[in-house]
């Protein structure tokens, strides 16, 4: 019976384990520079991010994203700056990229 029940936990924790990597998956990252944010002061509706290569990314915010412990808005202060960030992020049904983590590079 214990057999029973220990198998069982170890299987429930697995299952969590794995759907949770399934949601929060990234299917790629970039580093470059803030180029433009698009929205007004209650919310990013997209942002754009030139990598090194010269390519431009459009991304979505995924919904309560914060960028560096700020809000969305944060990247504004990038645009200025030309600081490097890392946009960890997946596209969504519709083709769009979604941002899921941006960080300093």
């Amino acid at each position: 019976m214990k057999l029973v029940i220990l198998l069982l936990v170890i299987s429930t924790a697995a299952a969590l384990v794995s759907g949770c990597s399934e949601s929060s998956a990234h299917e790629g990252e970039i580093v470059g520079i803030v180029t433009e944010v698009t929205g007004d002061l209650s919310g990013v509706e997209s942002f754009v991010v030139l990598d090194t290569e010269g390519d431009s990314f459009k991304f979505k915010p995924r919904s309560g994203l914060l960028v560096m412990g700020a809000p969305p808005s944060h990247l504004r202060d990038h645009v200025l700056s030309g600081e490097l960030v890392r946009v960890a992020y997946h596209e969504d049904s519709k083709g769009e990229l979604i941002a899921d983590e941006v960080s300093d590079a």
